[in-house]
């Protein structure tokens, strides 16, 4: 399974980002943190539909 599949390892690649935006805006640090969120939804919807479909076989 992708990294992006495991809880753990996404909330560590959220949390660095957030410590990335230290210094920023609450609104910035939340802008950034919705579209990484979004990004990671779809990679995982992505490979859900993928693998569901059997079009990897």
């Amino acid at each position: 399974m992708p990294w992006y599949t495991n809880p753990a390892i996404t909330r560590k690649v959220l949390h660095r980002i957030a410590n990335r935006y230290a210094r920023a805006s609450l609104q910035e640090l939340n802008s950034t943190l919705d579209k990484a969120t979004q990004m990671l939804w779809n990679k995982q919807h992505q490979y859900v539909s993928y693998n569901q479909t059997g079009a990897h076989n």
